[in-house]
């Protein structure tokens, strides 16, 4: 038996994938991107954390560090508060510089390389684990982010986690996994406002579409996913709702973007489809300094504008989700990224990267409902990304969880063409003909899947090395890079 010895080398493979990535996004955070100003929400983030340990919770911090007086402590909620949380962490363990802050978050981005390879091994076996780990730890989709003080970092972690748990728990669907689910899924929505989306589009679905459960107790489940989602949330929501004079949920940030996204440069000028932030800066608002009072004018002022151009607003939304997903002007895009702060000749490797995974990406979904594997977590991501981008506008950064499902999707496939090209070699590395035939693997089946790491002998030599039958009935030798021998729950 050969049992263990593909696991220790998945093992051994993904760790020393890990070890590489983060020495990828070290070297881009702390040498290439060294002494560079914290800009916009990284700003924020950085600040807001610090003033998190001295007792001042959510508190703007630009207006603080402005006017520098107690009675500027305003209470904020510009952004969901868990990566602000997961920095005021770091600074209680004296990561509190710029420099720890971008270490934790090369960190982050580290443990989403190894997560995206679980879901990829789930899904289609070890091999695509594997390389799904490469190209998460190379593609500049990923280590981008890595190298700032951005919540997308926490975002690709957070969604290559929900994606894992929600195909084990489809598999296996256990009030503990469903539990465990809804609590991702609510932690999403703290980092992310639009990734709320995931309680209806991976929470739900996943207890429903157990089709040899009992109808009542998918009701029941499907209550347990909302109900734990909605309690990771109420604590942040409760304070919002008592703090502000107007309602606001998990973020009062939706108004300023949507007048930042609805003004003439963004309809008819160069950022058509983008945002342009000094196109608020004549905005008048009431005395005070609540940012519910400021959102109702902002919505006023977009809702304004988008009714008085009611025809061109419908074309400037298909157009962010195209800028998003890189079919609208993709080379503008790439060179006005440096707003959000990363180099220019970044966003240009990100996007030649991006356009093969992502043709990548679609083929290995088809392949995966081709073998009645769960896709909608993957997919769940592509829409959420969608529907944000067709609200607001099109940006780069917004599609970062999209990015996880992209790579895990664009494994699934390589490793497709991997299996194809040695199936035209041959197990043995020759070329088969008339007289080479490869021994048929078992059918999937109940033990198939129980116990995929199976020994089997070959007829015409003794000395081979072992071999493993995937569930695919593949062939292959169990040393080196381990192939797909798979699901694993």
């Amino acid at each position: 038996m050969i049992r263990g010895r593909p696991v220790r080398a998945f093992r051994w493979w993904i760790g020393g994938v890990c070890g590489a990535g983060l020495a990828l996004r070290l070297f881009y955070g702390l040498v290439v991107r060294a002494g560079a100003p914290l800009l916009g929400d990284a700003l924020y983030y950085h600040k807001q954390a610090i003033w998190n340990l001295r007792g001042r919770w959510f508190v703007d911090p630009i207006i603080i560090e402005a006017r520098h007086h107690p009675a500027a402590l305003v209470p904020s909620a510009q952004h969901p508060p868990l990566f602000t949380l997961v920095l005021t962490l770091g600074d209680v363990l004296g990561l509190r510089s710029t420099t720890s802050q971008v270490v934790l978050n090369c960190l982050i981005g580290t443990a989403t390389i190894a997560v995206t390879a679980l879901v990829a091994r789930d899904l289609a076996g070890e091999r695509s684990g594997v390389i799904a780990a490469v190209v998460a730890a190379l593609y500049p989709g990923f280590w981008v982010f890595d190298g700032e003080v951005m919540s997308e970092a926490l975002v690709m972690l957070l969604a290559a986690l929900t994606i894992l748990a929600a195909v084990r728990c489809f598999r296996d669907c256990t009030r503990g996994r469903v539990a465990l689910l809804g609590l991702l899924t609510g932690l999403c929505a703290l980092t992310r406002t639009e990734l709320v989306l995931l309680v209806p589009l991976v929470g739900i679905p996943t207890v429903l579409w157990q089709h040899r459960m009992a109808w009542r107790r998918r009701i029941v489940l499907s209550f347990l996913v909302v109900g734990v989602a909605a309690a990771t949330m109420a604590p942040w929501v409760a304070r919002n709702l008592t703090t502000f004079h107007h309602p606001v949920w998990l973020s009062d940030q939706l108004p300023a973007t949507l007048a930042s996204a609805n003004n003439p440069p963004t309809y008819y000028g160069p950022l058509t489809a983008s945002w342009c932030i000094n196109c608020l800066d004549d905005t008048t608002f009431p005395r005070g300094d609540d940012e519910s009072d400021e959102g109702v004018v902002w919505d006023a002022q977009a809702k304004a504008y988008i009714e008085a151009h009611k025809g061109r607003a419908v074309v400037v939304a298909v157009d962010r989700v195209g800028l998003v997903w890189g079919v609208y002007a993709p080379v503008r895009q790439a060179n006005q990224d440096f707003l959000e702060g990363w180099p220019t000749p970044v966003s240009f490797a990100w996007m030649y990267w991006y356009y093969p995974l992502a043709v990548l990406g679609v083929a290995g979904a088809v392949i995966l409902r081709r073998r009645r594997e769960p896709i909608y977590p993957l997919v769940a991501q592509v829409v959420v990304v969608t529907v944000a981008s067709f609200v607001t506008y099109g940006n780069y950064r917004f599609r970062a969880e999209a990015e996880v499902a992209i790579v895990i999707g664009a494994a699934v496939a390589l490793d497709a063409l991997w299996r194809a090209l040695e199936g035209r070699r041959g197990v043995d590395g020759s070329e088969p003909g008339p007289e080479t035939e490869t021994e048929p693997g078992p059918e999937p089946g109940p033990d198939t899947e129980a116990d995929t790491d199976t020994d089997t002998d070959t007829d015409t030599d003794a000395d081979a090395e072992p071999v493993v039958v995937g569930v695919a009935g593949d062939r292959v030798p169990a040393a080196g890079v381990p192939a797909g021998v798979g699901a694993s729950s």
